[in-house]
C-alpha cells in the first residue's frame, strides 16, 4: 500500500501542516522578539501538543477517566501559582461519577466542574464547585465525591449535559511539608475496561490537539498584550465585590495583577500592608504566562513564607538580580513579565498595592 492510501500518513501530515500555523504566534507584532521569549514561547509549543494530546486521548475517554497532574514544572502556562498542585480529569456531564481518595493536608482544597476547558474548547464556564468549607471527609481521613445531574446525598455537585472537565485545585503555603489528595475517578455503571486504540480515537485526538495548541497559545498571549497596555509597573485591583467572578475563574479567589518592565540595573519595589486572611500568594509570570519558578518557588511569596516588616506591611522586590534583602523575587533574566496576586477565603477587600521602579543599587 502507497502513502497516499495510508490513512494515518494523512493524519500526520495535516497535523504537522496545522501546527505550522500554531507558530505563527512566534512573529506577530506584539510577541517581543528577543531571544528569551522567543526561546521559551517555542517551548510553550512544544509543551502543548502534549498537554493537548494528553487531555483528548491519552486521559480523555469520559467511560473510563483518570485523574492526572495536570500542571507540573514542563506543563502550564495559565498563570498557575506556584502554591498549587493542579489535577484534571475529563467527564460527560450527562453521566454520573464518583472521585474518592485522601484528603490529603492541604488546607484548601476545590474540585470546579466547567462545561468547557480554555484553548481546549471555544468557551469555558463554571457548572458548579465545592472547597473544603463544605467537603465531607470521615473520621480516617477519606472522601467521597459524586458529580451526577441528579441529587445525590453526600459531598455533590450537579453536572450538566455539557460539563466536560473537572479541575482540582489544592493550595499549600509549604508543599514541602504538605501531603497530596489523592484522587480515583469511576463513571458509575461502566464495565470492564478501556478497550484497543482505534484509528479513529486518534485521529479525532490529533484534530483537537492542533486546535488547542492553536487557540490556547493565542488567547493566553491576549490576555498579556491587554495587560501591557494597563500602566507598566502597577498592579490594578479586579473587582472588589466577592461574587463578582469570571466563569472561567477558580472559587473563592480574587486578584491583584500587573505588568512589570525595567532595564537589567533597576529593580520594582512592591509594598502593601495585608489583614490577616487564610491565603494570599503572589507570582511573576513569562510573556507566555508561564510560572517563572513553579518548581522552586524562587520567585513567589505567600502570606506564610514572606518576612513582614515591623509594622505588619509587606515589602518584596522583584529584580533581575539579588539585592541583598529578605522578599526578593528573582524574574531570572526576563525584564519583563505579568504579576498576579491571589486574595482568597476572605470577604475582605484587596490591599492597595504600591509599586516604585528603583535603582538596585538603591534597593537598601
Amino acid at each position: 500500500m502507497n502513502k497516499e492510501q495510508l490513512e494515518s500518513v494523512k493524519a500526520w501530515e495535516a497535523f504537522c501542516d496545522q501546527l505550522k500555523v500554531a507558530g505563527a504566534v512566534l512573529a506577530r507584532e506584539t510577541t517581543p522578539a528577543d531571544d528569551l521569549t522567543q526561546a521559551e514561547g517555542l517551548r510553550k509549543l512544544v509543551r502543548m501538543i502534549r498537554m493537548g494530546f494528553e487531555a483528548t486521548l491519552e486521559y480523555g475517554n469520559t467511560d473510563y477517566p483518570e485523574v492526572y497532574q495536570l500542571v507540573t514544572p514542563t506543563t502550564l502556562g495559565e498563570g498557575e501559582t506556584s502554591d498549587s498542585h493542579y489535577f484534571q480529569t475529563m467527564i460527560d456531564g450527562s453521566q454520573s461519577y464518583r472521585i474518592s481518595g485522601r484528603r490529603g493536608g492541604a488546607p484548601f482544597i476545590e474540585f470546579t466542574v466547567y462545561a468547557g476547558k480554555i484553548g481546549l474548547d471555544e468557551h469555558s464556564a463554571q457548572v458548579g464547585a465545592i472547597t473544603e468549607v463544605d467537603l465531607e471527609v470521615d473520621d480516617d481521613g477519606n472522601y467521597e465525591l459524586v458529580l451526577s445531574p441528579d441529587k445525590h446525598a453526600g459531598n455533590w455537585i450537579q453536572t450538566t449535559a455539557d460539563a466536560s472537565v473537572v479541575f482540582i485545585r489544592q493550595y499549600a503555603h509549604d508543599w514541602r511539608e504538605t501531603e497530596d489528595a489523592t484522587f480515583n475517578i469511576v463513571r458509575l455503571g461502566a464495565d470492564g475496561y478501556r478497550g484497543p486504540l482505534t484509528m479513529g480515537e486518534v485521529t479525532a485526538a490529533m484534530k483537537r490537539t492542533t486546535a488547542y495548541v492553536t487557540r490556547s497559545i493565542n488567547t493566553w498571549a491576549a490576555i498579556v498584550d491587554g495587560a501591557r497596555q494597563a500602566p507598566v509597573n502597577q498592579f490594578i485591583t479586579f473587582p472588589q465585590d466577592a461574587t463578582d467572578e469570571a466563569p472561567e475563574m477558580p472559587t473563592g479567589h480574587r486578584f491583584s495583577s500587573g505588568h512589570f518592565k525595567l532595564a537589567a540595573d533597576e529593580a520594582l519595589l512592591v509594598t502593601f500592608r495585608p489583614v490577616d486572611i487564610p491565603y494570599w500568594g503572589i507570582d511573576i509570570n513569562n510573556y507566555w504566562f508561564e510560572p517563572i519558578s513553579y518548581a522552586d518557588h524562587r520567585s513567589h511569596y505567600n502570606n506564610q513564607t514572606v518576612q513582614y516588616e515591623d509594622d505588619g506591611s509587606v515589602r518584596i522586590v522583584i529584580a533581575n538580580r539579588n539585592p541583598g534583602i529578605s522578599n526578593w523575587i528573582d524574574t531570572r533574566g526576563h525584564l519583563e513579565g505579568s504579576c498576579i496576586m491571589r486574595w482568597s477565603r476572605t470577604n475582605e477587600p484587596v490591599p492597595g498595592i504600591g509599586t516604585r521602579v528603583v535603582s538596585l543599587a538603591d534597593v537598601k
